[in-house]
């Protein structure tokens, strides 16, 4: 910590500062382009040029980059120095020689460094005459255009693309005046945070492919201070809508999560809510109706049920939403539940719970300072951004290890890699942790693995441990908090959880609930099923179950933004706003209750679901109490976050673990069955799959085997399979691949709907000779 004076100004400054992060710290302007406060300083665009007064009287003053020189006490630098002043024209001047003059039609209008840079240090005229540098443009896939003839060689892309995010299909050719910034060929990027190059490209070298095909200025934009929807991280954004349409989405700075960046899904998983199958007009038996005549008829069902009235809510509603159709449930004696898989339900409560007891998860800002990490699951297509927090880790020298069934991306990255089927995750666990816990031989078969990870987090002074709560069972999660326990109170507990407010809705749901509501639909003591945000029909592994349950029902109401399976077979459908039409919470992976406003609003505005819920209620003659008095009922103290600030924690009672199984050490086979693990990708989730530009860039559906287990089955690659399960039976192509554990087969999501089976449940494989 010192002083130094910029232009007369008494400036503060860190250890380790230089004058650029010390003088933006102090908001004092010095013009730069190449810098950026998550990639540093490089030097190579020489605009933060500043004079610096020597100690030494009889010598002149020098020009240096600021980016360049580290702030001493004492210093004295001047931005406004002629010299200083001179340099920085020369450096625009110069870039602008190439640089193309199409700023009335630039996608980067309004928001362009570059510009703002030019306007700023001048020249304001152009003495260049001759011909201009000109690149060819490359395809880079649905989300990321390119326009090359914008660079101004500043290196940010390749920067954050490659030392940041860790990618290799991005990166910079050619010399001098000629560099190129792209891939060896067209082809869409394949990072999960490609998209970040749009921000992070100060002259619109790299912009919004999914903005460009709807654009507006950015200056007519609506914007407010947002949270994602799409998993449970809780990345900051910032939506921005237009004429009644949402257009973009781009990250907004919080210090502790996203900071600087978001993910693919975050920036382009919006267009769900402009999907053209989006429900926009209530119905009734299929016939369109207003949104009154729908509400009465819902209302007229309900009081014919009575108490046999049952509610589903949804981990990616807000907590609001959930909480009001709980004590709406309530007030009708119904049951209530949020979760259609009694699986997904137990764990989640058992991650919710272990969280809680562990004294809270770490935010992204204290996984990125982790020593020592072990990942259970693939944590890139549940939680991208923990994925990109545990990068930063690995190139600050943590050591990774990840425990897994399927393809997993961080595997790339990882000291060691643990394969093991489905049900063999909670076996390895169990060894680890006898082995942490008394540093002994392990005598299993992946001995020297075990015994690796082992040593790495017990030497580790910052371990973190990471866990999927979607693709492990509830003693597996135990045994990882045990694994923790081991380690030390040093060790830090997270998972990834299924929903943007996973957390939330948890901390509403009873114990068993799923399973109560769907046994009660089955045995006629639910007539009415009221569900909220959920897809209970198109569940991967009960989706067949709730759809003979379904038969069972008088009315299925539906309140939702998205055509899903459930919407399509509703009696009553009432649409509501997305969430950037609306205001609400979420509660991420912390316990940090983070409140989202409403950006804009439809041509023809939408009810939000607290709205419909109410109108219900008034319909049934009901009284609800207002939203707020409901949280504070169920959270004492709580208080409605306000959006844009950090996000307190939620003053929530403390769930107790419940694990009622124990893991077994062996291994289960059963002659011609194969383990199912979920493979899962950066884009899939239940309203990112609606969004176009992401569906795009979906892998092609196929069985994923591993090479050893296929030839010992005699499977070749490509060879066409026939699978079985409890709902139906498809035929997929096969696809050798090395991530996948012995005895088992990855499938996506959609496949495991068609067959009715979820993660680490056993099928049917048969070759068609």
């Amino acid at each position: 910590m010192g002083t130094m004076r910029i232009d007369g100004h008494e400036i503060p400054f860190q250890e380790n500062d230089n004058i650029l992060k010390a003088a933006l710290a102090a908001n004092i302007e010095i013009p730069y382009f190449c810098y950026h406060a998550a990639l540093g300083s490089l030097g190579a665009c020489r605009l933060c040029a500043v004079e610096v007064a020597s100690v030494d009287p009889a010598q002149k003053p020098r020009v240096v980059m600021s980016c360049l020189e580290f702030a001493r006490d004492g210093l004295s630098v001047s931005v406004s120095a002629a010299a200083a002043r001179q340099v920085r024209q020369r450096v625009i001047e110069f870039l602008m020689i190439n640089h193309p003059h199409d700023c009335p039609v630039c996608d980067e209008g309004g928001e362009c460094h570059l510009q703002d840079m030019t306007v700023a240090c001048g020249p304001p005229y152009r003495r260049y005459r001759g011909r201009k540098r000109t690149f060819t443009n490359q395809y880079l896939g649905p989300l990321v255009h390119h326009e090359m003839n914008r660079c101004i060689t500043c290196y940010r892309c390749t920067r954050f693309y490659q030392d940041y995010a860790l990618g290799d299909d991005l990166g910079s050719m050619r010399l001098r005046n000629e560099v190129y910034f792209g891939r060896f060929q067209d082809g869409p990027l394949t990072s999960p945070f490609a998209g970040n190059l749009v921000e992070i490209c100060p002259t619109g070298v790299f912009t919004d492919a999914v903005f460009r095909q709807h654009f507006a200025r950015v200056w007519d934009l609506q914007t407010a201070p947002s949270i994602c929807p799409h998993c449970s991280v809780g990345c900051n954004t910032l939506p921005g809508a237009r004429d009644g349409t949402l257009r973009r989405v781009r990250n907004r700075f919080h210090p502790e999560l996203n900071r600087w960046f978001i993910c693919d899904r975050g920036r382009y998983g919006h267009q769900y809510s402009e999907h053209p199958d989006r429900p926009l007009t209530a119905q009734v038996a299929g016939v369109k109706m207003s949104y009154r005549e729908a509400l009465a008829a819902a209302a007229e069902q309900i009081k014919a049920a009575g108490d046999k009235t049952g509610g589903l809510g949804s981990t990616r509603e807000d907590l609001e939403s959930n909480a009001m159709l709980q004590t709406l449930l309530n007030k009708l004696s119904g049951r209530f539940a949020t979760f259609s898989d009694p699986q997904l339900e137990t764990a989640t409560a058992a991650a919710v719970a272990a969280l809680q007891s562990s004294g809270g998860a770490p935010s992204l800002a204290e996984i990125e300072q982790a020593d020592a990490a072990l990942v259970v699951g693939d944590l890139t297509a549940h939680a991208p951004m923990m994925d990109l927090a545990l990068r930063q880790a690995y190139r600050n020298g943590a050591k990774l290890a990840i425990l897994h069934s399927g393809p997993c991306l961080l595997t790339r990255f990882a000291a060691t890699t643990l394969t093991v089927a489905p049900h063999e995750i909670g076996a390895q666990l169990l060894h680890l942790n006898e082995q942490a816990a008394t540093a002994s031989n392990a005598s299993n078969q992946h001995k020297k693995e075990l015994a690796d990870i082992a040593t790495c987090l017990t030497t580790a002074q910052r371990p973190i441990l990471i866990g999927v709560s979607e693709t492990m069972s509830a003693p597996e999660i135990a045994a990882l908090v045990q694994l923790a326990t081991a380690l030390g109170s040093h060790a830090r507990l997270a998972y990834a959880l299924p929903g943007a407010n996973a957390y939330g809705t948890t901390l509403l749901t009873p114990t068993n609930s799923t399973n109560a509501v769907l046994e009660a639909i089955e045995l006629g003591q639910i007539q009415t099923l009221i569900v909220m945000g959920n897809d209970p029909l198109g569940d991967a592994r009960l989706g067949a179950r709730w759809r003979a349950a379904r038969q069972r029902l008088s009315t299925l109401i539906v309140l939702d933004c998205v055509a899903t399976t459930t919407a399509e077979a509703a009696d009553i459908l009432l649409p509501v706003a997305a969430w950037a039409e609306r205001g609400g919470t979420f509660v991420n992976y912390e316990g940090r209750a983070q409140g989202f406003a409403p950006v804009f609003q439809r041509a023809e505005p939408l009810p939000n679901t607290v709205e419909v819920l109410a109108d219900l209620a008034h319909c049934l003659e009901l009284t609800l109490p207002d939203v707020p008095a409901v949280l504070n009922n169920l959270f004492p103290g709580y208080q409605t976050p306000f959006p844009g600030t950090m996000g307190p924690s939620l003053p929530a009672p403390s769930l107790t673990m419940q694990t009622d199984t124990t893991i077994g050490t062996a291994s289960i086979t059963h002659p011609g069955h194969w383990q199912v693990a979920l493979t899962s990708w950066y884009g899939d989730d239940a309203l990112a799959s609606y969004a176009a530009a992401l569906v795009e860039l979906a892998p092609a559906a196929a069985v994923l085997i591993h090479p050893t287990a296929a030839f010992k089955e005699g499977i070749e690659d490509k060879e066409q399979v026939r699978l079985r399960g409890p709902a139906g039976t498809v035929v997929l192509p096969v696809q050798l691949n090395n991530d996948v554990a012995a005895d088992t087969i990855a499938l996506a999501r959609v496949t495991l709907a068609q067959l009715g089976v979820g993660h680490g449940d056993l099928l049917e494989l048969e070759r068609i000779l």
